[in-house]
């Protein structure tokens, strides 16, 4: 049978119990979908979302039975390639979100496709956290974090601290190695597989000096090849296969749940730049932490170079601009229960430094805003040097580990290996106390000489770490295809031997992620190298690391900012009729389809917004439009006139003919009309009522005998939107607002001209610059007038609209949305009687940019002892007014709302139109949080 027959043969078997929507074969979704974070390109002939474990099960063995190799992606945040395929991909989708805290929270149970951050999230109420803190922490899923052994700042790794694990091997049994049912039936199913197993830990125990190598190998972190240390460290056999597949990289099975032992989280913590001349002298000071077992729980290493990157970020320390070359600092912290304890443990920490030069006096600090702003300063390191880096290259992030006593000389010649191969831009920087370090410097990988550079630079790294000082060239970042051609000469041909025997064991056709951990290629780490065509000034700086993904409203939709990042730079690539056919899909998936709210920036460590991109290949599509779009700004009165007859028509209709077959009728003219009909909901609102008479524009501004005076801004939507028709409050926003702010003891003031006024985001959001830009100056000028020239504060009843506002900054203005403004005008003058109803949140994404989520969160407990914040949810996809016209991205981003506000008696947020597809997807009514603050206070 030909490889292509396989392949469909492959497919349609699968296509029998997998929906087509999940079965994906063409070229542009498997390059999308099947790109990582690495600087590698495979692309999968065929990639497979899979929903649950059966469906893992039956599919390892239908390609085991068709003989074609197979790979498990999860978040793809890894940095080796070992989540990529030329093959079959099988993607999580992102039905793997099960878990269950046990003990109080001092284990928990996990599907694989939970994210690190998220089960931190879970566990924090009561104390406790992941032992694991890999950078990734908060985009990794724990599957990806335990196949791939990642660690962090501590020592701590899934290996020391699983419970139990459940795993599908590629015969598609299951192994529970909690359950001692699973366990007695797996030995008398699979009675060959443990004696294999069990013979190889008892030939390396009887092999005094290599087990006594491997032994030593692990001292420090290590994650070069598979996890030898297992067959000295476990007896019974199953166990040994569990902490085998830790670490694995998919190269001997699946793992689709975990039970993890947790770590206390301390609520005592303290801080401190320590920094020395240099980098052998900051290298003494850890290495007298690590043997004389100092009370610091991190101590990670910065050196000069990447000093001088992060020394104009906020929070860092006036000293280090002025620093001298070559000094070296160490961000210390230690924890504590108690206050006397964590004063302890600082002193002694500076007694270890004592008699050690320091380029500035040490201190200390334990105020959370300070030791968290060093710590960001930390994170920070790797964006910096991303951001700086030519277009066209990418930054590589290489992983080594040295045992303590050497890790002075290693840095010293690691720092002058740089140099000598001209990665002048390249720094040193990470977990020192675990002498694990990472180095970061840019590379392309453009034209062949600069690949002879890297792979000279790669010999001359491993002549180093292996040969000069008997390290790991990957401690935590895993082998994948990177380091796969490097693993026999760390390991050495003994160590090496075992390693080809677990993979028969397990994998005797060589199905399973081939060419990662074990390879027959020598040149592998510099084959397939993935192009990183310049596009954009806005996403030439994307690394595609995937930490966005998870904010991202389409991303279960159609594309992610990584992947629409991805899609855009093969545009660049491709010409003809490839690049028309690619650029007709990319229209829906990248352009139409993207929210543009901005979330991605939020947690991208170089700060791209991609709704930037997708604004500006709006702008190109729209240039022909340029025309209608100035004459709506120049009559947006009219404009506004006529959207609130539209949704006063659909209110009529809604009326007479009831919701059903209103829906049906709506549904219909969409379909006939080409989707040019908006789509309609039953919670569709109903069109607001007149703001004021004209007259009193003038009477509101007139003095009056309250001190206290706020200028009130209606944005356009809820001047034109009023509450939907069933909502059991039928009052205007503005009305609940001015009511709100009257009893707090305001003046209300209404701007003149408000009519003809737009903050402009509806043209920013089409990328109709000119008018965005127009309309936002014209509402700034009426502001000013209103503000008496900013005096007064300004008050916006939607936070979307006020973000916007904000990003035309005028110094005078005092620009608020309504948590900000009611956190810092109004609660201290109205008395809170919160309700014992259940009622849901949603944080906009404009309120989540402006750094709202604490406020709101404490805005929203003040008026209910029974808060709900729904998980996972993050933009609501209606996007203005996409909700109307692209309603399956409103749909697909709530698709898990209503099962988790149910027995919610309401629902609030502070945007009227995400509102609209809230209420729609949840069954409850979603309003603006003032009504609620209305509510609950006198």
């Amino acid at each position: 049978m030909q490889v292509k027959d396989s392949y469909e043969q492959f497919v349609n078997a699968a296509a029998e119990f997998i929906p087509s929507d999940r079965l994906i074969t063409d070229y542009f979704r498997s390059l999308a979908y099947g790109t990582d974070a690495s600087f590698y390109r495979l692309v999968p002939k065929v990639i497979v979302q899979v929903a649950n474990e059966g469906e893992v099960i039956r599919l390892m063995a239908l390609a085991s039975a068709v003989g074609l190799p197979i790979t498990f992606r999860a978040s793809g945040t890894s940095l080796s390639g070992q989540a990529l395929s030329d093959s079959i991909l099988l993607s999580l989708t992102p039905d793997w979100k099960d878990y269950e805290i046990l003990e109080g929270g001092a284990k928990i149970r996990m599907q694989c496709g939970v994210l690190g951050g998220d089960a931190n999230r879970y566990l924090a109420p009561l104390h406790y956290q992941l032992a694991p803190m890999p950078a990734s922490i908060d985009a990794a899923s724990i599957g990806g974090i335990a196949i791939n052994n990642a660690a962090g700042m501590n020592s701590m790794d899934t290996y020391g601290v699983m419970e139990s694990a459940r795993i599908v091997l590629l015969d598609g049994t299951v192994l529970d190695t909690g359950s001692e049912a699973s366990r007695s039936m797996f030995k008398r199913t699979h009675a060959d597989l443990l004696a294999g197993v069990a013979e190889l830990s008892e030939q390396m125990r009887s092999h005094k000096a290599l087990s006594q190598r491997v032994a030593r190998k692990y001292q420090i972190k290590n994650t070069t090849g598979y996890g030898l240390r297992s067959l000295i460290e476990w007896d019974d056999p199953i166990d040994i296969i569990a902490h085998l597949l830790i670490g694995s990289e998919g190269t001997l099975g699946f793992i689709s749940e975990i039970t993890h032992n947790t770590i206390k989280k301390y609520p005592l913590k303290a801080s401190a730049f320590l920094v020395f001349p240099d980098i052998r002298t900051a290298s003494e000071a850890v290495m007298r932490f690590k043997l004389n077992d100092t009370p610091v729980s991190a101590a990670e290493m910065i050196d000069y170079y990447a000093l001088k990157v992060v020394q104009h970020m906020d929070g860092v320390p006036e000293f280090v601009a002025n620093l001298p070359q070559g000094a070296t600092a160490i961000l210390v912290q230690t924890e504590a229960e108690m206050l006397s304890v964590l004063k302890g443990q600082i002193h002694t920490i500076l007694g270890e430094v004592h008699d050690l030069p320091l380029v500035v006096p040490a201190s200390f600090t334990d105020k959370p805003s300070e030791y968290q702003a060093y710590w960001n300063i930390r994170k920070g390191i790797f964006p910096a040097v991303g951001a700086t880096r030519p277009k066209g290259t990418t930054a590589l992030i290489e992983d080594v580990a040295f045992h303590i006593e050497s890790l002075a000389d290693a840095l010293t010649d690691l720092q002058q290996l740089m140099q000598q191969f001209g990665y002048d831009d390249g720094v040193i920087y990470g977990h020192a106390l675990d002498g694990n370090l990472h180095f970061i410097f840019s590379q392309g990988f453009g034209s062949s000489e600069e690949v002879a550079r890297y792979e000279r630079f790669m010999e001359a790294v491993c002549d180093i770490v292996v040969n000069k000082y008997d390290g790991s060239l990957k401690a935590e970042h895993g082998t994948g295809r990177n380091m796969a051609p490097f693993v026999r000469r760390e390991w050495g041909e003994e160590a090496y031997g075992y390693m080809l025997k677990i993979k028969a064991l397990f994998d005797p056709q060589g199905l399973l992620n081939p060419d990662v951990m074990i390879t027959d290629n020598p040149k592998l780490h510099i084959s397939n190298l993935k192009p990183m065509e310049a596009v954009s000034d806005i996403v030439d700086q994307c690394i595609e690391c995937g930490f966005c993904e998870r904010m991202c409203p389409s991303r279960a939709l159609t594309l992610s900012p990584r992947q629409r990042i991805i899609g855009k730079r093969e545009l660049a690539l491709l010409d003809g009729e490839n690049k028309k056919a690619f650029a007709d899909k990319y229209d829906y998936m990248a352009i139409d389809t993207c929210a543009g709210c901005g979330l991605c920036s939020t947690v991208c460590p170089v700060g791209i917004n991609t709704g930037d991109l997708v604004r500006q290949l709006r702008h190109d599509r729209n240039r022909d439009k340029e025309g209608v779009s100035e004459w709506i700004a120049d009559n947006f009165n009219i404009v506004t006139k006529a959207a609130k007859t539209a949704f006063g028509a659909a209110n009529v209709s809604h009326g007479v003919l009831g919701s059903k077959a209103m829906g049906a009728l709506t549904s219909g003219m969409r379909k006939a009309s080409g989707k040019r009909v908006g789509h309609w909901t039953p919670s569709m609102p109903t069109p607001a009522a007149q703001l004021i008479p004209v007259n009193q524009y003038i009477e509101n501004s007139e003095p009056a005998a309250s001190p206290l005076k706020v200028v009130y801004l209606p944005s356009c939507s809820s001047r034109t939107m009023g509450p939907a028709r069933g909502a059991e409050q039928q009052a205007t926003l503005f009305e609940k607002t001015e009511s709100l702010l009257r009893k707090a003891g305001f003046e209300v003031i209404y701007p003149k001209g408000l009519k003809d006024q737009c903050c402009g985001l509806p043209f920013k959001s089409k990328g109709m610059f000119n008018q965005a830009d127009a309309k936002a100056s014209q509402t700034i000028e009426m502001l000013l007038e209103a503000s008496n020239n900013g005096e007064i504060p300004i008050y916006c009843d939607t936070s979307p609209c006020l973000m916007q506002l904000k990003e035309h900054p005028h110094p005078k203005l005092k620009l608020y949305e309504p948590v900000e403004f009611i956190h810092e005008y109004v609660m201290d003058k109205l008395e809170f009687e919160p309700t014992d109803d259940k009622v849901a949140l949603h944080i906009t994404c404009s309120a989540r940019r402006m750094g709202l989520e604490q406020k709101i969160v404490e805005l929203m407990n003040a008026c209910s002892t029974n808060v709900v914040v729904p998980d996972q949810i993050t933009c609501c996809g209606f996007a203005g007014d996409k909700g109307f016209t692209t309603p399956e991205l409103n749909e697909s981003a709530l698709r898990t709302l209503s099962g988790q506000v149910e027995g919610c008696s309401s629902g609030y947020s502070t945007s009227r139109t995400c509102e609209i597809g809230l209420s729609h997807h949840s069954g409850i009514d979603y309003q603006s949080i003032v009504y609620l603050v209305d509510q609950c206070t006198r």
